[in-house]
């Protein structure tokens, strides 16, 4: 495999960028400096005072979850958290368990730029998707501090991607990163191990990690980051026993999902939020979702009926069986049929109902009969994918992988890849890459008014569900091409010089994997 793309640091995250230099990455511990120091700078302070003109109030921690200004935080940050225990200080100020602290739910946004030097409050932000029970909170941002100047619609600020936290296990390495109040008002980071974990319900699902890294008061709300720089939890609490012995807990950040799709929504946010999935491939079956059976139809003691991997031109309809194990009601999932690589029907942002274990059904009808093609089914967990499965009706007319060219010295060089979501390492279906004609550039293609750019265009890939591309055009060898790679909702990358062709490059040229980030 030709590796032409490699990983640069932007302002915000690690960003894949076309670079078309072989010796261009950065030495791994520059990477591993600045992956840090992200991490510091995604944490912001908390100030929530307890009315407009009070100068006490509750000070806490967050995390920047986009750069639209969403910031994920603990519910008692913000107000008066459910969780049986009462506060007298907070009820002789005529709060109520679930109110929030001031009426409008405001709170002071202080963002370290410097992690050697003090928070510079900011932004106003505002509550707008709570669960008092689970003691989880999202703010936004809605206006600066000290000024009245129109928010733009990115902000400078770093933001920190969610991790699959379905995925830490016992001994796995967790910062804490917070204001924890003490030795000064910087941001502070701490290190330790997850500790183990806690059903609190008993339900047979883990509502905390357990960790020895220490959550003091004002770490509440913030970061619990493991090692890859990605967000597990929120530091919330810490229990105490009667010896002196201390354990300190950490909600997980999958818990808080369906609360962030919520206040997505609510903001009017075209930003999605997802936690990473640990590997583009499928979950292993028995974990959650297991492998999936086609059938002509269901039966809810048996499951499916009439089992089959090709079905006869024009069925009526075609049921899938989705074993499912060790799920809890309320957890994010969705699912998508696709017909020939291009998407049909589905759902997202559903809630689970089905309860912890048994088969699913979801089916597919047409009015009349389905259309001969390749159909595939993904189910997703919490924003990841977590399985699929593949049928075909009649004589399959679609090619779910695109197929190298057989050589043709003269014919130039064929390129090949994978386009993905960074966030979440799923392939990005209808994703395009274009090289430009040799001494094009970026802003030649940006002024081309022609009809789909045919005046800069000289070939392009799209890519399947699967995210695969090939160039529908070869590039002649001895050139230098300027690359652009973009998909709806996703941000551009756009490179002038990015792909040398060598007049002993072979007929096929594979790129390394290329990853996109949410707009």
């Amino acid at each position: 495999m030709r590796s032409q793309i490699t990983k640069i640091v932007t302002a915000t995250v690690l960003v894949a960028l076309v670079l078309g230099l072989l010796g261009s990455a950065l030495p791994a511990q520059a990477l591993e400096k600045t992956t840090k120091a992200n991490m510091l700078r995604a944490s912001v302070k908390l100030s929530t005072p307890f009315d407009a003109d009070s100068q006490s109030g509750s000070l806490c921690s967050g995390t920047m979850l986009n750069q639209q200004g969403y910031i994920l935080s603990n519910f008692h940050c913000v107000g008066y958290v459910k969780d049986g225990q009462r506060d007298s200080t907070l009820e002789s100020m005529g709060l109520d368990p679930g109110d929030l602290y001031n009426k409008k739910g405001l709170s002071v946004v202080a963002i370290t730029d410097d992690p050697r030097q003090l928070p510079v409050p900011t932004y106003i932000a505002q509550v707008i998707a709570a669960d008092a029970v689970l003691d989880v909170s999202v703010l936004k941002i809605i206006s600066y501090y000290n000024s009245k100047q129109k928010l733009p619609a990115t902000l400078p600020v770093v933001s920190m991607p969610l991790a699959d936290s379905d995925t830490v296990d016992t001994l796995d390495e967790v910062f804490v990163i917070g204001y924890p109040g003490i030795a000064g008002d910087s941001v502070t980071a701490t290190e330790g191990k997850i500790s183990g974990f806690l059903d609190e319900d008993e339900d047979k699902q883990f509502d905390w990690f357990k960790t020895d890294v220490l959550v003091n008061q004002g770490n509440s709300g913030g970061s619990a980051v493991n090692d890859n720089g990605e967000l597990i939890g929120i530091p919330t609490a810490r229990l105490q026993d009667k010896s002196g012995n201390v354990i300190y807990l950490v909600r997980p950040v999958n818990l808080t999902v369906p609360i962030i799709q919520k206040a997505l929504k609510a903001g009017g946010s075209s930003a999605n939020v997802e936690p990473a999935a640990t590997t583009p491939a499928a979950v292993p079956s028995g974990k959650n979702f297991g492998t999936i059976t086609f059938g002509t139809g269901f039966d809810s003691s048996k499951g499916v009926t009439g089992a089959a991997a090709t079905f006869a031109s024009s069925i009526a309809e075609v049921h899938a069986g989705v074993p499912y194990d060790n799920l809890r009601n309320g957890t994010a999932w969705g699912y998508q049929w696709q017909l020939d690589g291009q998407d049909v029907t589905g759902q997202d942002n559903l809630k689970w109902t089905f309860g912890t274990n048994g088969v699913l059904d979801l089916y597919l009808k047409g009015k009349s009969g389905l259309t001969d093609g390749t159909y595939n089914l993904q189910v997703f967990l919490k924003g990841a994918l977590a399985q699929e499965g593949q049928f075909v009706v009649g004589a399959a007319n679609g090619v779910v992988t695109p197929q190298k060219p057989a050589a043709n010295e003269s014919a130039g060089v064929t390129v090949t890849g994978t386009i993905i979501a960074h966030s979440t390492q799923r392939p990005i279906q209808g994703a395009i890459i274009v090289f430009l004609y040799p001494g094009m550039t970026v802003d030649d293609f940006d002024n081309d008014d022609s009809d789909g750019k045919t005046d800069t265009v000289l070939s392009y890939g799209v890519t399947n569900s699967q995210g695969q591309f090939t160039t529908n055009t070869p590039l002649p060898r001895g050139e230098v091409y300027t690359a652009i790679v973009g998909a709806k909702g996703y941000q551009r990358i756009a490179e002038d010089d990015a792909l040398e062709i060598a007049e002993d490059d072979p007929d096929v040229i594979e790129l390394d994997t290329l990853e996109l980030d949410r707009q």
